[in-house]
């Protein structure tokens, strides 16, 4: 009996759509902790979540369709750069507008890397595997949303 095997691709498309997942999640339960270390007013802190829903959301069709134009995986990359670049800076931040500003641009990291993991991951599976490595994705999000809560927690709790 042949013994398929997933190779890295699976372990690189999960470890990127757990960290899109597990970030949202950091910031839900820390905006209570950001808000009070920044000085942000309500307005300015429910921008922080805002920012990065309306630019994930508006571009994650055109995001989709650049993979399809461009390939995959180079829009992926590009992706994961300004998704992680961006992450940095999120943490970095001394003030709303740079806060603000790098969410949104995050939020266009994950509108790019949100679908280019999905199609990466349809792209390089078939039959069996692919059923099993949509099953992968899916608790992928299920832990990445339960630890980015606790980790949120335990960041807002010990450290600024």
């Amino acid at each position: 009996m042949n013994k398929q095997k997933f190779g890295m691709a699976l372990p690189i498309i999960l470890l990127t759509y757990f960290m899109i997942i597990l970030d949202n999640s950091i910031i839900f339960t820390s905006t209570v902790k950001i808000a009070r270390d920044l000085s942000l007013s309500n307005q300015s802190l429910s921008w922080i979540t805002n920012a990065y829903a309306l630019t994930f959301g508006g571009f994650l069709l055109f995001s989709g369709k650049a993979g399809d134009v461009f390939g995959r995986k180079r829009v992926y990359l590009i992706g994961l750069v300004i998704f992680s670049i961006s992450s940095l800076l999120v943490g970095l931040s001394t003030n709303a507008a740079m806060i603000i500003s790098m969410r949104a641009i995050q939020g266009i990291g994950s509108s790019i890397l949100a679908p280019s993991t999905l199609a990466l991951l349809m792209d390089n599976y078939s039959g069996n595997m692919r059923t099993k490595a949509i099953g992968y994705y899916g608790a992928t999000a299920g832990l990445g949303s339960s630890f980015g809560l606790v980790i949120g927690g335990i960041i807002a709790s010990y450290w600024s």
